[in-house]
């Protein structure tokens, strides 16, 4: 049986106290006593099994032992989408981080719908990252950046992964399908534009850096679905992670 699982960071040996929301979820929503047994996790790659030891003035635990994974220096995985209204997007975030997404990228195309700015967006799709982290048990969690332009978010993400291949949706049947690909070494950038498609200025912009046209389906995705399938698809070609204790 799995136990209850929570985030901390840092994590170190010995007495740890839990952030005001992981505490509010530990004593009164799971209603934990001292004495229980629990993980956490810092999604850096550390996991503790801990004991509860107090629940006020602060909840605390006292950790012996950490377990350490090595973050992928390879067959990342990283999606680039369009924008969408806040519910559909927030649900692209939530599921692309439990499917182990290692780089969610808003990106706004030239028909990216226009959203009214809310300088509380960023702080939700971080919360919503750690909970559905949490949720699914992974132990990283992935890097997400404030919207910027296509242009900008080309740029930055091939310096950050430059032996990245770029990927690009196709709804011609001649193109090759994502399931036949092999990347499973190969970080890999998936770009996932608007509703309206791609202009042709985009579609050039993408090809002249190296994106190779793919198939997903047959039928037209919405954004958060095509996000959704590209990461499902490139993870399960990945090789999972190894733990080292310490």
């Amino acid at each position: 049986m799995n136990l209850p699982r929570f985030y901390c960071s840092p994590i170190n040996t010995g007495s740890v106290t839990l952030s005001p929301d992981q505490a509010h979820h530990l004593a009164h929503v799971l209603r934990l006593s001292p004495g229980a047994l629990v993980e956490l996790f810092d999604g850096l790659g550390t996991l503790a099994p801990a004991r509860l030891t107090a629940l006020r003035p602060h909840v605390t635990l006292q950790v012996d032992q950490l377990q350490t994974a090595s973050p992928p220096a390879n067959g990342r995985i990283i999606i680039a989408a369009s924008l969408a209204k806040a519910d559909r997007f927030d649900w692209l975030i939530a599921k692309c981080t439990e499917l182990g997404a290692d780089h969610i990228a808003p990106t706004i195309f030239q028909r990216t719908i226009k959203l009214s700015r809310n300088p509380r967006t960023f702080e939700r799709w971080n919360k919503l990252i750690l909970s559905a982290a949490r949720q699914c048990r992974r132990l990283f969690l992935p890097s997400i950046n404030p919207p910027t332009p296509l242009d900008q978010t080309l740029e930055s993400l091939k310096n950050d992964y430059p032996q990245a291949q770029l990927l690009l949706g196709s709804l011609n049947p001649d193109t090759p399908s994502l399931i036949e690909q092999k990347f499973s070494d190969t970080d890999v950038i998936a770009f996932v534009g608007p509703e309206g498609g791609l202009t042709d200025d985009e579609e050039s912009l993408l090809k002249n850096q190296g994106a190779l046209p793919t198939r997903l389906t047959d039928t037209t995705l919405r954004i958060e679905t095509a996000a959704v399938t590209f990461t499902a698809v490139l993870a399960c070609q990945r090789h999972p992670q190894q733990f080292s204790s310490g």
